[in-house]
């Protein structure tokens, strides 16, 4: 469904006009759709809610930062000579053993992965203040600018350092991409999720429930929440029986 005309549905279905202008862009409903959107990402951990990111690993590069990510399930490298699976370990493991300037790191097969900590404090810490730390750190300092910072980043720290191009894969859970319609002339931009696109109805009941929140109807948030519930446990099942379905069993070499 294109997500214009959800857009539109969506004030259709609460009355709320004001959230669209005449023209029908956005004047307020994209924040309720997005943050039901977010609300069925969190209450769906299988099928569409996992994803793979994919970077090329320069050689001696440690950190790797993305955006919406929620949770990581596994990590691997692979180049010409084959694959390898990251193990994961602590922040704390990976600093304790590799405590010393990048530089001085012996560069390898990458072996290990730490979810990140990218957050300094304060959150206005620049990099002179950090100029003691080693390389092997992670934090996205602040930029005066704005350009940056740590807030909507997640990401993971590798050793040892790669010694050549690897390629990184990272599988885990993922937000889906943020929903909006922007209008240019008579040209309409839109983005896509797997909520607008195949259940376009779900969603419409999430952002309902998270517009009924938000204006402290309680009532009325907990129709539209027992609604949800049941749709969502509709689709809960469909992805029981595929993990379920015939036998899963170790593969020998």
């Amino acid at each position: 469904m294109d997500y214009k005309d959800l857009r539109q549905k969506f004030v259709e279905l609460s009355g709320r006009y004001d959230l669209i202008k005449a023209n029908g862009t956005d004047s307020g409903a994209d924040f309720f759709i997005n943050s039901g959107q977010k609300m069925l990402d969190r209450m769906q951990d299988t099928g569409k809610a996992q994803a793979r990111l994919t970077r090329t690993l320069a050689a001696n590069t440690v950190v790797v930062y993305t955006v919406g990510l929620r949770a990581i399930k596994s990590v691997w490298v692979s180049n010409a000579d084959g694959m390898t699976q990251l193990e994961k370990t602590s922040i704390e493991n990976l600093r304790g053993y590799y405590g010393k300037k990048l530089s001085d790191i012996t560069a390898g097969t990458p072996a290990n992965y730490a979810p990140a900590v990218l957050r300094p404090y304060p959150d206005t810490t620049v990099a002179a203040d950090v100029a003691g730390l080693y390389d092997i750190e992670d934090l996205i300092l602040y930029v005066a600018a704005g350009a940056t910072g740590h807030w909507s980043y997640n990401g993971i720290i590798i050793a040892p350092p790669p010694s050549t191009v690897y390629t990184l894969s990272l599988w885990g859970l993922f937000y889906s991409p943020t929903l909006s319609a922007t209008l240019s002339g008579s040209t309409w931009t839109q983005t896509k999720s797997f909520w607008s696109e195949e259940h376009p109805d779900i969603l419409l009941i999430a952002s309902l429930y998270k517009l009924e929140v938000f204006y402290r109807n309680s009532e009325g948030a907990k129709d539209w929440e027992n609604a949800l519930n049941k749709d969502m446990t509709g689709i809960d099942f469909g992805f029981v029986e595929e993990d379920v379905s015939g036998d899963v069993s170790e593969m020998g070499g």
